[in-house]
């Protein structure tokens, strides 16, 4: 459903901005559900040695704090790339990609990397920043 207050070229940049910023939010996601879905099974594993086995303590705790910051990262990622997609956030979505771009924070490590950089570009872009207002 179009908007009959703006101008038909501000409806076309939208929609360009629309399709050009799809690929790196869709990225965003699916890594985001990949680090989701990995560090649960972590998580699991964690609790099963825990029980299970003779594990040292300190090392399961640390895994297990810091499987849950990754989990909160990844779930702040996820958020962040689905308001971006629908382009209703411009500050999450910015601070999304930047979560997803730190090594050992971010959603499967090393690939948020190469799509929080193609996210933050095409969010500097100013037609797709107008787009989101």
């Amino acid at each position: 459903m179009s908007n009959p207050y703006i101008s038909p070229s501000s409806e076309q940049n939208q929609r360009s901005s629309r399709d050009e910023i799809r690929g790196p939010a869709i990225a965003l996601m699916i890594v985001s559900i990949i680090a989701l879905a990995l560090g649960s099974l972590a998580l699991i594993g964690d609790a099963f040695v825990l029980v299970i086995g003779n594990p040292d303590p300190l090392e399961i705790l640390i895994r297990s704090i810091w499987g849950v910051v990754l989990l909160l990262a990844s779930s702040f990622v996820l958020f962040g790339a689905i308001k971006m997609k629908n382009m209703t956030d411009y500050g999450l979505a910015r601070a999304a990609a930047i979560v997803a771009m730190i090594p050992c924070i971010g959603p499967c490590c090393l690939l948020g990397i190469p799509f929080g950089i193609w996210a933050l570009v095409v969010l500097g872009k100013q037609h797709v920043r107008d787009a989101f207002r």
